[in-house]
């Protein structure tokens, strides 16, 4: 998730992203809006014909995820006045995806009228704590952070809640409500994203497929990526073999990529690999496939993504990504407290999902964050009624 995908109470910062889709990033199924799974720009093999009723399903599905989404998919307006002069503080996880998180949210704060600050922290349980106390000691109107987990800033939420300050958060497996006043990209959103790459991998095999899909337990929004992902890999293509592994989080940025090639050698029948984090998992798969004569063997699809994934995937060592869109979910979180502070009842927002290939990814991917609905920053303005 992606995402986009810290688990602040079991980890400092080893995952930038999602799965928070977002660790991500993400992590990400409320039902397969209209920008269903995988598969490349000219549909896929299966697409073309070949296999049963459920690979026709996932072609179907995969065929319509390669398309660009044009819209955020949320229409209905505040419709009344935002007030201004909102102070909103975002804390930050002490990575590079949280710095540029930063600087999305200051940006749409500065859209509704509002101002918005970063505290800096390095993602222990220690400096969250401490830094959500300061917001509130600052005088923050609301407060922002990542991937909750509610043991963790439990003292500062009961804090927010008695002063009436409204804390926001994404990508996490914590319930709305008692001091959560929305949480964006959640498990539905990871379900989704695990929808879209079994339909990718069943199209593209149509249907003759054995796929190993890699997860980082500690990360407790990828379950329902993962969850999501088998029940639906074997939905659409039942014979099709499965098999996982978990990596540790002491792993990423180590040794991952020598456990992935460990597991392949010792079941060579495999031909894709899913990655539950893709720029946490991948960095140096490529290089260690190759290495191990697997390369052309075994195709890489995952969600979320950096710079290194989406020039990983130009160059065609991965498959597909699907990427975490921090423009749309930063965003969602400002119209969630936006919506709060004009009185007006929340909207059910989802970040519109995209399947990635190197025959569609823009040129900005491989440069860093982009965001996937180009309009995003207009369509929120609109129904903020900032235009």
């Amino acid at each position: 998730m992606s995402a986009h995908v810290q688990e602040r109470n079991r980890t400092r910062k080893a995952a930038p992203f999602l799965v928070l889709g977002a660790i991500l990033v993400a992590v990400v199924v409320a039902v397969v809006a209209a920008n269903g799974g995988g598969g490349d720009s000219n549909g896929g093999p299966a697409a073309q014909g070949g296999g049963g009723a459920g690979v026709a399903q996932a072609a179907a599905l995969a065929q319509k995820a390669t398309a660009r989404p044009t819209s955020i998919g949320l229409t209905t307006p505040i419709g009344k006045p935002v007030p201004a002069g909102k102070k909103v503080a975002f804390i930050s996880c002490g990575v590079e995806a949280c710095e540029i998180q930063g600087d999305i949210i200051k940006q749409g704060a500065a859209d509704l009228g509002w101002t918005a600050s970063t505290i800096g922290t390095d993602g222990s349980p220690e400096q969250l704590q401490n830094a959500f106390q300061t917001a509130l000691r600052q005088g923050a109107d609301a407060v922002i952070l990542n991937a909750v987990t509610r043991s963790v800033i439990a003292k500062p939420l009961e804090q927010a809640k008695k002063q009436g300050v409204p804390f926001v958060t994404l990508s996490s497996v914590e319930k709305t409500g008692d001091g959560i006043l929305a949480n964006i990209a959640d498990t539905r959103n990871s379900g989704r994203i695990g929808e879209l790459l079994a339909a990718k991998i069943v199209s593209d095999t149509r249907g003759d497929a054995n796929t190993l899909y890699v997860n980082i337990s500690a990360f407790q929004i990828l379950r329902a990526l993962g969850d999501q992902f088998q029940s639906s890999y074997k939905k659409y293509c039942p014979d099709c073999e499965y098999g996982s592994i978990d990596i540790p989080v002491t792993s990423l940025g180590k040794d991952a990529p020598d456990r992935i090639v460990s597991y392949l050698r010792s079941h060579p029948e495999t031909d894709h690999v899913v990655l539950s984090v893709s720029n946490a998992l991948g960095a140096g798969l490529p290089a260690a496939l190759r290495a191990a004569g697997l390369a052309d063997k075994v195709k890489i699809v995952g969600q979320s993504g950096d710079s290194q994934t989406f020039q990983d995937l130009q160059a065609g060592n991965i498959d597909s990504v699907v990427p975490y869109d921090y423009y749309t979910v930063d965003y969602l979180m400002l119209d969630a407290l936006a919506r709060h502070f004009a009185g007006v009842p929340l909207a059910n927002g989802q970040p519109p999902l995209w399947t990635v290939t190197a025959k569609n990814m823009p040129e900005a991917a491989t440069k860093g964050l982009f965001p996937v609905v180009p309009s995003y920053r207009d369509e929120f303005k609109k129904l903020w009624g900032k235009q």
